[in-house]
């Protein structure tokens, strides 16, 4: 009897035991319906990226930007295409971009399309297209099944603005990818590897990204629905980086700079905000690996250079805020086309018949070596040593960018005592290198009265409504000349480009003064200001393998002014 009654015991207990179970099981298999559903919809999707990386966006001043920037696209998806060889297809698709003269990811133009059809993925032929070409290519995607047009976010724009600024992302290394792991990312297939990109980039990582998809049914054949559009699942919050770039700005002065070597850099003369920085040739952002020869990568903006004739500005200042003069009692200076130092050595001018007589106005306008090299040794090379350094000439800051050491160590090194040295020194040659940055910052000076600002490029950190969650504020411009002497300064370069070897510079569209500058083995410059008279931009040109300040250097200045002229619907105004 208790034998049975403990049976009976047993069983109820299993029994209770198993319908616990199975509810709980209808519990599980209910809750995860949805991603069972949604695994399996993954797994007859074909997709591509919508935004390239999970990363934050570039902006400029004004909250345009840089990077993500949607554009028309042409996609193919490699397993869709009607069979035939790879070799038969990439035969194909390279006549289909030659013939509709369509731009080629930068993958393809490498020489990769074999590859990529090899590797099954979805990826980007050509980029940037235009509505009469997406028009023309419709017959061909009502053809064949695997081409596809539709909008998405490469990381970088096909005119690759600012890109010695930004930077580029690329693979991670070995080590890399251990850094991130170590720092908690989940994804660290890529990394910031040069610039911006590089120097923010714990700040850019962020959201994933939404995608573009093809369904396919269990033979691979595209559904009749297309393309279709997925959200992002969320994630890390996405930061972006707001800068004191004027994309319109930089968009003109890359133009300008175009086919040439070099840099422009363009200030906001009350606060030296960079408006605009261009280093010419550009590169490819999509090529990952730095150039083994030449200078493709280098920031020129931000690599020191001979001053040349510019450096004269600084002797300028130092002798009005003196008053020291070498127009002894009335008795101007006769330059007569070269002049000899203290050990013997001869400089000659670069006007070979001299320029006759001429006060320091004029001698800055002709940019007569002479005149300087006289002048400088009047000044002392400690007191012009003093006004370099004053004056920013002898070191580089860039607020909210991390300069490399060498990048911001000074190049002022010569030797007080030494009259040759001096004298060298006075006409910008040699024992000073500065920057298109720095000499752009000396041209704010003056056109700022005295006031010395410090150029800054990163102006805030924004959370992804736009909410300032850290600002980089810009410093207090310092006094560092009398204003008076700053004043008199500009008008010499205003002298210097109507009458003198600034003339290349002048517009009938907005007046420019300014100061040519032609080295004798490394390039030439023109740095200036605009509108003259009350200035709100200052400008630094370097042109590596030009002839002439003037023409080469002053007309890319001229062409940059003309356009924000235009563009701030200031021209053929005095005052603005």
């Amino acid at each position: 009897m208790l034998s049975l009654r403990r049976h009976r015991h047993i069983s109820l207990l299993l029994l209770l035991l198993f319908a616990l179970l199975a509810v709980r099981l209808l519990q599980i298999n209910y809750s995860h319906a949805a991603d069972y559903t949604a695994q399996v919809q993954r797994q007859r999707l074909l997709a591509v990226e919508e935004r390239e990386y999970a990363r934050g966006d570039i902006l400029d001043c004004s909250g345009q930007s840089f990077t993500n920037r949607a554009e028309r696209v042409l996609l193919v998806f490699p397993r869709l295409l009607p069979e035939n060889s790879d070799a038969y297809w990439v035969t194909y698709l390279n006549s289909l971009l030659q013939n509709r003269r369509l731009q080629a990811n930068a993958a393809t133009a490498a020489g990769q399309l074999k590859q990529q059809l090899a590797a099954g993925q979805p990826f980007i032929l050509a980029r940037n297209l235009s509505l009469r070409q997406l028009e023309d290519l419709q017959p061909v995607l009502a053809q064949i099944s695997g081409l596809y047009a539709t909008t998405i976010r490469p990381r970088y724009g096909t005119d690759g603005l600012a890109a010695h600024l930004i930077g580029y992302v690329g693979a991670s290394s070995a080590t890399e990818a251990e850094t991130l792991t170590r720092q908690g990312n989940q994804d660290t297939a890529y990394i910031g590897k040069s610039g911006l990109e590089k120097q923010y980039d714990a700040l850019l990582r962020g959201q994933s990204s939404a995608h573009i998809a093809v369904t396919v049914d269990e033979k691979n054949r595209p559904t009749a629905e297309g393309l279709r559009y997925i959200a992002a699942d969320g994630g890390k919050p996405t930061l972006n980086l707001q800068l004191t770039l004027n994309y319109n700005y930089q968009a003109i002065a890359e133009a300008a700079m175009q086919d040439k070597n070099g840099a422009a850099v363009l200030l906001d003369v009350q606060n030296g905000d960079v408006l605009a920085m261009v280093s010419a040739p550009n590169y490819n952002q999509y090529i990952g690996q730095p150039a083994t020869e030449g200078d493709v990568y280098v920031n020129k903006a931000l690599s020191y250079y001979p001053p040349a004739s510019v450096f004269k500005i600084v002797l300028c200042l130092a002798a009005l805020d003196h008053n020291i003069s070498i127009d002894n009692s009335g008795q101007l200076f006769n330059c007569s086309g070269s002049i000899t130092l203290p050990n013997g050595h001869q400089v000659g001018c670069w006007n070979s018949h001299g320029h006759g007589e001429e006060d320091i106005g004029r001698a800055l306008g002709n940019s007569c070596n002479p005149y300087f090299i006289q002048l400088g040794q009047s000044l002392g090379g400690e007191l012009i040593g003093e006004y370099a350094y004053r004056l920013g000439m002898a070191e580089q800051v860039l607020r909210g960018f991390q300069l490399s050491q060498s990048d911001s160590a000074s190049r002022l090194n010569f030797n007080p005592a030494v009259p040759a040295d001096v004298a060298n020194l006075s006409i910008g040659e040699k024992g000073i290198r500065a920057t298109p940055l720095m000499v752009a910052r000396l041209l704010s000076a003056v056109a700022n009265d005295g006031q010395l600002p410090t150029p800054r490029l990163v102006q805030a950190v924004l959370d992804e409504k736009g909410r300032v969650l850290y600002e980089v504020p810009s410093a207090q411009p310092q006094q560092v000349v009398q204003a008076e002497s700053a004043r008199q300064v500009k008008r010499w370069l205003v002298q210097a480009v109507q009458e003198g070897t600034g003339q290349p510079a002048a517009s009938d569209l907005i007046s420019i003064a300014g100061k040519t500058g032609t080295s004798q083995n490394f390039g030439v410059w023109f740095a200036g200001f605009f509108p003259a008279d009350e200035p709100r931009w200052a400008i630094a040109v370097y042109i590596a393998d030009g002839q002439s300040g003037g023409s080469d250097a002053g007309g890319v200045c001229r062409e940059i002014a003309e356009k924000i002229a235009i563009l701030e619907d200031i021209t053929n105004q005095r005052r603005v």
